[in-house]
Parts: structure tokens; C-alpha cells; sequence
């Protein structure tokens, strides 16, 4: 396994506990600092302890939805980048449409994904 840069924290945020478990574990593989959280909620209560430099959103979520979520982030640190996803596209296409047009969407996977979808994409945003 790669050696982790603590500098670089990633989070990912699905309402789907699998899936959160799969997404850090792919990034754990590829050597980021992962996390994951169940809940918009969840994720501002992580910014509260830490911060992150990527966060990987669901886009369709109970309570706060990504966007929702993401606002948040953004306003408790604007630098952290942010990775949206959904695997429900036609009920967050709403959604994206919204935070393109607020310039607050940096990119955005659609479920099913492939493992270098994600590291890719951590990669680009953060680097390794």
C-alpha cells in the first residue's frame, strides 16, 4: 500500500454505508487519507473536527442532499474541492443543472463508477 500524505485528507459522503465504505477503501488503496460519513449532516459535523481537501458528494441523499451539503462545505472552507455523484441522474439532474449554473460544482461521476473514476479524480484535485 501507498504511504498516506496526512496532508491531504479525503471524505466521502453517501447515504449508502457500501458504497461509502468501497470509495475510501479504494482511496486508502491508492494511498489517500480517506473517510466517510453517512449524511450532509455528517459531513458538516467532520468539518468541524477537520478539514479535507476533497470530498467525494452523493448527489441524492435523506435530509440534506449534496448540494445542500455542499454550500456548507464551501462555507466553512472554500478551498476544499468537491466531487459530485449520484446514481439517481434524472432526480439530480435539478440539482446539477443549479450548482453549475452557481459555479459550485467542480465535477461530477454518475454511479455505477469505476475505481479510477474516483482515484482519477482525487488525483487531479489533490495529487499523488
Amino acid at each position: 500500500m501507498a504511504e498516506l500524505d496526512k496532508g491531504k485528507r479525503v471524505l466521502v459522503v453517501d447515504d449508502e454505508e457500501t458504497v461509502g465504505i468501497g470509495m475510501s477503501e479504494m482511496l486508502k488503496d491508492a494511498g489517500f487519507n480517506a473517510f466517510y460519513v453517512t449524511s450532509g449532516m455528517g459531513a458538516i459535523e467532520a468539518f468541524g473536527t477537520n478539514s479535507y481537501s476533497l470530498v467525494f458528494m452523493d448527489m441524492i441523499m435523506p435530509g440534506m442532499n449534496g448540494l445542500e451539503t455542499y454550500r456548507q462545505i464551501k462555507k466553512l472552507n472554500p478551498e476544499t474541492r468537491v466531487v459530485l455523484f449520484s446514481g439517481y441522474f434524472k432526480d439530480a439532474d435539478k440539482a446539477i443543472y443549479e450548482g453549475v449554473r452557481e459555479g459550485m460544482i467542480d465535477v461530477s461521476i454518475r454511479k455505477p463508477f469505476y475505481k479510477e473514476e474516483i482515484v482519477d479524480a482525487a488525483r487531479k484535485y489533490i495529487g499523488k
